[in-house]
């Protein structure tokens, strides 16, 4: 029996990773007050508009403001009367990369006095380990009450691939930290309403370093794959080819292809939360130096063979097909462009003030940073650069069929427009 009643709240609705379950929720039949700070943004997601690239999502926005079960606010007092409470909050790290998760204490200290008996809490921001039992103590002395018994706390976190959230909510197992079986059983009975496969208890810290490892993980194997995308370029080898070969149909690899732009909101902070309190973390640490230093190693190869005045950079965004700029190494690019008194000339389709390729016209290196794919047609980004000596680098192997005659994806548009044979530039 079905023990989690209709009304939910969720802080941070506004967000990427908020607002997916916000209209997954309302779908699911629960009634949805969504919170965040911005009326600026609450008033246009009650429009309906949808301000981020997020697959599936306007249809089930659309019907939910049809319905009247989703509602976007900075008004928190549906708090104290909802049957359980999302918090799904950025927790970045600050100057010093030390985790910040003051707002989330801040939420619940200001939330204990007034919370309803028997109230869900479920967390889904990504924090540091320990940081589900700090908030079970603030709640219980804020509220008077103790958890498992005056209310219900746990941590399961979101994995969801940014874009496809809409559908990964719903299908992926979702991991629960709960310090007791009957915050288990509630938390259980609500992720039943709409997830399809099956809810995996562990304790809080367990949730909380599940979180960070599945990030982590991805962001080491790109680190990996970037060291051997240097070590095959100092022998001039293809390390495209050498990684593809290897994969194929051997069950103990598999390696993503290197790229120039490993970052984001959440693979650049996680790190932070898992090294904090180990002395030896060496591995991620070296993840984090091989990965930021990509950029500049692309650039002082193209330095080395050209005079750069403009230098083109294709994609701002921290991954393909995605709006998304916070912590893309784009801007690292930008930068160092900058310090070598070049002008930079950043395109994204996906920002609309960068979305004007016209600009790209006779810079002396193109740099493709995120690939969207709309960046597919090489011959037709190279008739708006319109210079035969451009630097083309594609250190993804995006242009496969271009990029692969050369070892390390670096080359001369003048090659690609003659169709004659490529020639390295170094």
């Amino acid at each position: 029996m079905n023990t989690v009643r209709d009304r939910i709240s969720i802080v941070g609705a506004g967000g990427h990773i908020g607002l997916p379950l916000s209209v997954v929720l309302a779908e699911a039949g629960f009634d949805v007050y969504g919170i965040d700070r911005s009326s600026e943004l609450n008033s246009r997601l009650n429009q309906g508009e949808i301000p981020y690239v997020e697959h599936g999502a306007q249809p089930l926005m659309n019907r939910a403001l049809s319905r009247g079960n989703l509602r976007f606010t900075a008004d928190d007092s549906s708090l104290a009367t909802s049957d359980v409470i999302v918090v799904i909050i950025g927790t970045p790290v600050d100057d010093n990369l030390n985790p910040r998760i003051d707002p989330l204490i801040e939420v619940m200290k200001r939330h204990a006095s007034r919370m309803p008996h028997g109230q869900l809490i479920v967390l889904r921001s990504t924090v540091s380990p320990g940081t589900t039992e700090l908030l079970r103590a603030v709640l219980e002395t804020g509220s008077g009450t103790k958890e498992g018994e005056g209310f219900f706390l746990v941590f399961a976190p979101e994995r969801v691939l940014q874009t496809r959230a809409v559908e990964e909510i719903q299908s992926l197992p979702q991991l629960v930290g709960a310090f007791c079986d009957a915050s288990f059983d509630r938390a259980s009975s609500f992720f039943s309403r709409f997830v399809s496969r099956r809810t995996i208890r562990l304790t809080p810290v367990e949730a909380e370093l599940g979180k960070l490892i599945t990030n982590m993980s991805r962001y080491v194997s790109f680190a990996l794959a970037n060291e051997f995308y240097m070590i095959c370029d100092s022998h001039g080898a293809n390390a495209h080819s050498v990684i593809a070969a290897c994969n194929e149909d051997y069950p103990r690899l598999d390696l993503p292809r290197p790229g120039p732009n490993v970052g984001g909101p959440c693979l650049y902070k996680d790190g932070y939360y898992l090294t904090e309190k180990i002395q030896f973390p060496e591995i991620i640490a070296n993840s984090f130096k091989i990965n930021e230093s990509v950029p500049r190693y692309l650039l002082e190869k193209v330095r080395a063979v050209a005079d750069l005045k403009r230098v083109g950079v294709l994609g701002l965004a921290f991954k393909a097909n995605c709006d998304d700029t916070r912590n893309s190494l784009s801007y690292k690019l930008i930068k160092q462009v900058k310090g070598m008194h070049a002008e930079p000339i950043a395109v994204d389709p996906y920002v609309p003030q960068f979305a004007d390729p016209t600009h790209l016209k006779g810079v002396d290196a193109l740099f493709l940073m995120t690939p969207h794919d709309e960046f597919k047609n090489l011959p037709e980004w190279l008739t708006i650069v319109d210079n035969p000596n451009c630097i083309v680098v594609d250190m993804w192997n995006f242009w496969t069929e271009t990029s692969a005659l050369s070892h390390d994806g670096v080359y001369r548009a003048g090659n690609v427009q003659s169709e004659s044979p490529m020639s390295l530039i170094d």
